[in-house]
């Protein structure tokens, strides 16, 4: 009598069995409540390659206007008011910032290329400059075992990387850069400082210093870089909401929070007249604003662009006359009421708080994964904030996607 049987799958459930059952199960989901087929490969090589091509199809149809929620309305967003010559009008203004969450990409700034795999340093096209030396400026190549040449004052900076992890202050570096926080009292027993993360060393009067990538200065001040090590990440997740915390969209920034790729990021989200916003609320809207100027593009010609009250107070100049003649919220009566900010202009550093919760999940995931899980998350948090929204009684509804785009779609 046999007491032990061999299985050929282990009953062990391991994280990548419960993703992969996430994702499938949120396909099959999404495809039955739009009354649709999932149709997968029978002969794949494995459950990642299986699950992709549909991952991939639902990614497409969730960019620009794809959220289920884009054409939400509710007594918080969609704000009904009396001009001054007695004529009732509508206010749906809408709210953008980023947050600092990414995926690996290519070590090469802004290229948007895949990665062969997540551990890669370079995409496929940018391949050869694994032989380089990291110091930017050196075009020799890396010696064999080093990521520098035989320079020594390169082989400093390489060899700094490698002790940076000794320093406690390197590890809270670390952990900032991570968006953890941890308590004052909190002792952790060990921490592995993995090669995971762009590092930028520099050289400087006071020695050798890491760059903090994520605001791009070194605490010496603007230094000129000097060596880039580890795996660069992708800038930022740039959101646009409405102020009652519904997400509309969501785009990933590669190479930094530019204005030109806001400006793309925006006209992808409302890409006609009709759909733009009265309002977009932005950090950084005396520059976008500009921009839009200088490259003649009359798209958001009748949004109001005004700078959140936080950032204009403590991060905008009184001597910057274009953006206090075009981007001071008090220049905005609309927005006014009673003496009251009549929207949350803050509500994407709120949401923030919620969305960065999610970065040591999709740290490490494959593109098409990283893009499809955060979808979902803003899919079914935008259904819960709605859900809350009636509880309240501010009585949510659905625009006709026929009034926000007449000409394009047929009812």
């Amino acid at each position: 009598m046999r007491t032990h049987i061999e299985w050929q799958t282990s009953f062990k459930l391991c994280a990548e069995d419960a993703m992969n059952g996430f994702f499938l199960y949120s396909l099959l989901l999404d495809l039955s409540e739009r009354r649709g087929i999932l149709v997968l490969s029978h002969d794949a090589p494995s459950q990642k390659d299986r699950l992709q091509p549909a991952l991939d199809v639902r990614n497409k149809a969730t960019e620009g206007i794809g959220q289920e929620c884009y054409p939400h309305a509710c007594d918080v967003c969609f704000i009904v008011y009396t001009d001054d010559n007695g004529v009732l009008r509508k206010m749906h203004p809408a709210v953008c910032d980023g947050d600092t969450i990414g995926h690996p990409t290519c070590n090469v700034h802004d290229c948007k290329v895949l990665l062969t795999t997540q551990h890669h340093n370079f995409c496929p096209l940018h391949g050869h400059l694994n032989s380089k030396c990291a110091v930017t400026i050196c075009p020799l190549k890396n010696s064999p075992g080093f990521r520098t040449c035989e320079n020594p004052a390169h082989r400093e900076l390489e060899k700094a990387y490698y002790k940076r992890g000794d320093a406690i202050f390197q590890l809270r570096l670390r952990l900032k850069k991570a968006g953890v926080v941890v308590s004052v009292d909190s002792v952790p027993l060990e921490m592995n400082v993995r090669d995971d993360e762009a590092v930028i060393m520099e050289s400087t009067s006071q020695g050798l210093v890491e760059v903090i990538t994520c605001d791009g200065k070194s605490e010496s001040g603007n230094q000129k870089v000097q060596a880039y090590f580890g795996r660069r990440r992708t800038h930022n997740e740039q959101l646009i909401m409405w102020p009652c915390g519904v997400i509309l969209s969501r785009a990933t920034f590669y190479g930094s929070e530019a204005v030109s790729a806001v400006h793309t990021f925006a006209k992808a989200t409302f890409p006609t007249p009709e759909s733009t916003p009265e309002f977009f609320i932005f950090d950084n809207n005396c520059k976008l604003d500009a921009h839009q100027r200088s490259i003649n593009d009359t798209h958001f010609t009748n949004t109001g662009k005004p700078v959140d009250t936080f950032h204009f107070k403590s991060k905008h100049k009184l001597t910057d006359t274009h953006c206090q003649r075009y981007c001071n919220p008090a220049a905005f009566p609309e927005l006014i009421k009673n003496g009251k900010w009549m929207v949350n202009m803050s509500i994407c550093e709120q949401t923030n708080v919620w969305f960065g919760g999610y970065q040591a999940i999709v740290r490490d995931m494959e593109v098409t994964r990283y893009n499809f899980f955060l979808d979902e998350m803003i899919k079914r948090r935008n259904r819960y904030i709605v859900s809350e929204l009636e509880v309240k009684g501010n009585s949510p509804w659905v625009i006709p996607m026929s009034a926000i785009f007449p000409e394009s779609i047929k009812e």
